[in-house]
C-alpha cells in the first residue's frame, strides 16, 4: 500500500491513515533489491524513478509497489511520495553526485526523516554524514568487497567475523566447509559448533541450517559455523585460524568505519587514524617486498633481444680478450713485455667503447691485426650501442608507466588478476592488498579514476579489454591464481571468465589432451586457476557456477542490500556472504515488547535460522523458567561474567538451547538465509495479532 494521497500500482488513492512507507529513489539492481526486501519485510514501499522501464514497472506492479515516475531531485515528486509521512528515505541512484542531491532536497523537505545514501566516495559520504544527523551512508562497494575477497582466497574458511566492529576486541566465529568422515549424529562429532549446510554426498542441492540431531555419513559436505576456539578443539589447524583472523578483519574494517562515521563528534579523528593504521599496514607489505620486487623486474627485463645483444657484448669481449692475450704482444713492437690477459681485456674494453687512452694502440701492429682492432671497434660500438639502447628503453618505459599509474605485470608470480576497477573493485584491491596477496589490475579505461588509487598501492596495471587473451597473458594469466572478473557489466565478466578459463585450459578443463601445445603449460603442476566472477542477478548464480565452471559467482547487490535494509530499519547486519549458493546474514536486534519474539522459548518460535547468541537485558525476573529450563539470565555453559560497565547487560550466552526464552530488551544475534532473516525482523515488528508497530 502506498503513502496518503499517492496513487499506487492499480491507480487507486491509499487512505490517510496509510503512513510509516519507505520512500526509495531510484530503481537500479540496487533499489529494485532494496524494494524486495523491504516489501518481504511486511513495509509499504514507494519508488521515485524518472527511468522508464517496462520490465521493472512490470516487476512493481506485480509488487503492488507504488511509483512516481518522475526525478528524486524534484521537491514536488518527493512530496507526491509522501516524504512528510514516511519512516524513511533510500537514495541509491547510480552515482554519488544524484544521491547527493536527493539527499539535499530530502532533508529540507523533512528534516526528521531517516535517510539512507548509496555514497562510494568515503569522504564525501563521512561530511553529509556530519552535516545532517539523520543521514546514514552506506557504499556498495564497501560493503560487498569483503565477499569477493574471501572468494578469491583458496582457505576452507569460506567466512569469518567478529561480534564487535574490531575483531581485535570480539569474539570471532568462523564458517568453515569440511568433508565429513565419520558416520554419526552431527551433535555427537561436532560438539558446540552450528550446522549451516549440509549437502549429502552425490547430491547436488545443500540443506540449510539442517537441526543439530541430523546424522552425517562419509563423503557429506558440512559447512559449520563456531568461535574460533571451539573450532579449534574440533581441529582446526592454524593456517586456517589465520585465515580465520584475516576474514574478520576485514569485515571489522568496513563496519568499524561506518559506526565511526554515524557517531557525533570524533568521526573525522576516527578516519584519520583508521587511514594512518592502514597506511602503515600497507608500507610494511610494500617495504618487505621491495628486495624481491627488484630481482623479479631485473628478470623480467632482460627478454630475449636484450639476451641477446648481452650474449653478443659477452662474446666479443672474450675472443678479443684471448686473441689479443696470444698475439699482440708478439705481432706489435710496441707491446710492453709484461703484456698479460688483464691488459688484453683492458684493451678490449677501451677499444669497443673507443675511449682509446693511448697506452695501448694498434698503430705498430701487423696488418692482420691492425684488420682486426678495426673490426673490434665497428662490432663493439655497435653491440654496446644495443646494449645501451636497452638499458634506455627499460628506463625511459619505468618512468613512463609510473608517470601514468602503470606497471609491469610480468613480474608477479601467484597473484590474484583483477579486471575492472569500478567502486566494487577499488575495495576488492584494498582488501586483497590488506590480505597480502599480490595483485594485477586489468582496466580498460585509460582515464578511470581509480587508476591514481592503484598507481599509489603500487599495483600493477595493464591497460586493455580483459575479454581478449592477449591482455590476459599480459597481465601474468599463466602464473596467477585467481582471476576476478569485477567489471559493471555482467556480460563482459562472463567473456572475461571464460576467455580466461580457455587460456589456462590444462588446469581447468577436464578434457583429454585440453592443454597440448598450450602456452600456458606451466600450469601442469600448479594449483587450478581460481575463477571469481560478478553477477548481477543474484538468482543466477547456481546455474553460473554450475554451467560455466565458475568457482565463486558473486552478486554485490546481495551482499550489501541487507545493510541497507538494516540501516532502515534500525537493526545490526554483523555481515553477509554466501553459502552453497544462498546469500547468508548475520544479523543482532533488540527484542520488542510490542513484536512477536518476546514470551515464547526458541523451539516455540520455529525461527529457520541459527542463534549465535542472546545478550540478556539485565532487568527483573530474568530467570530459569518454572520447569527448570533456561532462560536468558542463565548461563549453563559457565560463560556468564559480570556485566560491561554502563552496558545494562549481562555477558552474552554463546550456546543457548530449545528452551532459551526471550524476553523484552535481549539482543540476538542469528545468522541464516537472507528470507528469513527478514521474516524474522517482520516478526520483532509484529505483535502476534498482526498488528504493525
Amino acid at each position: 500500500m502506498a503513502a496518503s494521497g499517492l496513487p499506487d500500482a492499480r491507480g487507486e488513492v491509499p487512505r490517510a491513515a496509510d503512513a510509516g512507507h519507505v520512500i526509495v529513489c531510484g530503481l537500479n539492481d540496487l533499489g529494485l533489491s532494496i524494494v524486495e526486501q523491504l516489501d518481504a519485510a511486511g513495509l509499504r514501499v514507494v519508488v521515485v524513478d524518472d527511468h522508464d522501464s517496462p520490465v521493472l514497472r512490470r516487476r512493481l506492479e506485480r509488487l503492488g509497489v507504488a511509483l512516481v515516475p518522475e526525478s528524486a531531485r524534484l521537491p514536488e515528486a518527493l512530496r507526491q511520495a509522501g516524504l512528510d509521512s514516511a519512516l524513511a528515505l533510500v537514495a541509491c541512484h547510480g552515482t554519488d553526485l544524484e544521491n547527493l542531491r536527493i539527499c539535499l532536497v530530502a532533508t529540507d523537505g523533512a528534516p526528521r526523516t531517516r535517510i539512507v545514501a548509496s555514497i562510494d566516495n568515503p569522504q564525501l559520504g563521512g561530511q553529509l554524514q556530519d552535516a545532517f544527523a539523520q543521514v546514514r551512508v552506506r557504499s556498495l562497494g564497501e560493503l560487498a568487497a569483503p565477499g569477493f575477497v574471501e572468494a578469491c582466497v583458496r582457505s576452507t574458511v569460506v567466512h569469518a567475523f567478529a561480534l564487535d566492529a574490531t575483531a581485535a576486541a570480539g569474539e570471532i566465529f568462523a564458517v568453515v566447509d569440511e568433508e565429513v568422515t565419520a558416520e554419526g549424529p552431527f551433535r555427537v562429532g561436532y560438539g558446540d559448533l552450528t550446522p549451516i549446510s549440509l549437502r549429502r554426498a552425490g547430491g547436488r542441492q545443500a540443506v540449510t541450517c539442517p537441526p543439530r540431531d541430523v546424522r552425517v555419513a562419509p563423503g557429506d559436505r558440512l559447512i559449520v559455523m563456531g568461535r574460533l576456539g571451539d573450532l579449534r578443539d574440533s581441529g582446526l589447524a592454524a593456517r586456517q585460524a589465520h585465515d580465520a583472523r584475516l576474514f574478520a578483519s576485514l569485515g571489522a574494517t568496513g563496519r568499524a568505519f561506518t559506526a565511526n562515521r554515524s557517531r557525533d563528534g570524533g568521526a573525522r579523528p576516527a578516519r584519520r587514524a583508521d587511514r594512518r593504521t592502514r597506511g602503515a599496514r600497507q608500507h610494511r607489505q610494500v617495504g618487505a617486498g621491495r628486495l624481491r620486487a627488484l630481482f623479479a623486474t631485473v628478470r623480467a627485463e632482460l627478454d630475449r633481444p636484450f639476451r641477446h645483444a648481452l650474449a653478443l657484448v659477452a662474446a666479443v669481449l672474450l675472443v678479443s680478450t684471448v686473441a689479443l692475450t696470444l698475439t699482440y704482444r708478439d705481432h706489435n713492437p710496441a707491446a710492453p713485455p709484461d703484456f698479460n690477459a688483464l691488459d688484453a681485456l683492458y684493451l678490449t674494453v677501451q677499444t669497443a667503447v673507443t675511449v682509446g687512452y693511448g697506452d695501448y694502440n694498434f698503430s705498430q701492429a701487423d696488418s692482420w691485426l691492425k684488420a682486426f682492432g678495426v673490426c673490434l671497434m665497428v662490432f663493439g660500438a655497435v653491440s654496446v650501442a644495443v646494449v645501451y639502447a636497452f638499458i634506455t628503453n627499460v628506463i625511459v618505459g619505468r618512468r613512463l608507466e609510473r608517470t601514468l599509474g602503470l606497471g609491469r605485470a610480468g613480474t608477479v608470480r601467484d597473484h590474484v588478476i583483477l579486471c575492472g576497477l569500478g567502486s566494487v573493485g577499488v575495495a576488492t584491491m584494498e582488501g586483497i592488498l590488506r590480505a597480502g596477496h599480490p595483485l594485477v589490475v586489468i582496466e580498460r579505461d585509460r582515464n578511470n579514476r581509480y587508476l591514481p588509487v592503484a598507481h599509489e598501492r603500487g599495483v600493477p596495471v595493464v591497460i586493455g579489454d580483459a575479454t581478449v587473451r592477449s591482455t590476459l597473458l599480459e597481465a601474468g594469466l599463466e602464473h596467477a591464481a585467481t582471476i576476478a572478473a569485477m567489471t559493471s557489466d555482467g556480460h563482459t565478466n562472463l567473456e572475461t571468465v571464460l576467455s580466461a578459463r580457455e587460456s589456462s585450459a590444462p588446469a581447468s578443463a577436464s578434457g583429454p589432451g585440453s592443454g597440448s601445445g598450450s602456452p600456458s603449460s606451466t600450469r601442469d603442476s600448479r594449483a587450478p586457476l581460481r575463477i571469481v566472477m560478478r553477477v548481477f542477478d543474484a538468482t543466477m548464480v547456481d546455474e553460473v557456477e554450475r554451467r560455466f565452471g565458475i568457482h565463486r559467482a558473486r552478486s554485490a547487490t546481495a551482499l550489501a542490500t541487507p545493510h541497507f535494509l538494516a540501516a532502515v530499519l534500525g537493526h545490526e547486519v554483523i555481515s553477509a556472504f554466501y553459502v552453497e549458493h544462498t546469500p547468508f546474514l548475520v544479523a543482532r536486534m533488540t527484542v520488542r515488547a510490542d513484536g512477536g519474539l518476546a514470551g515464547p522459548t526458541l523451539a516455540e518460535l520455529a525461527l529457520g535460522t541459527r542463534v549465535l547468541a542472546v545478550i540478556p537485558s539485565d532487568h527483573p525476573g530474568s530467570t530459569a523458567d518454572p520447569a527448570g529450563t533456561t532462560g536468558t539470565a542463565a548461563n549453563p555453559a559457565g560463560t556468564a561474567g559480570d556485566s560491561p560497565a554502563g552496558t545494562g547487560r549481562s555477558a552474552p550466552d554463546y550456546r543457548p538451547g530449545r528452551h532459551t526464552r526471550l524476553r523484552t530488551g535481549d539482543e540476538l544475534v542469528v545468522v541464516g538465509p537472507v528470507p528469513q532473516i527478514i521474516d524474522l525482523v517482520r516478526r520483532n515488528r509484529h505483535s502476534p495479532t498482526g498488528h504493525t508497530p
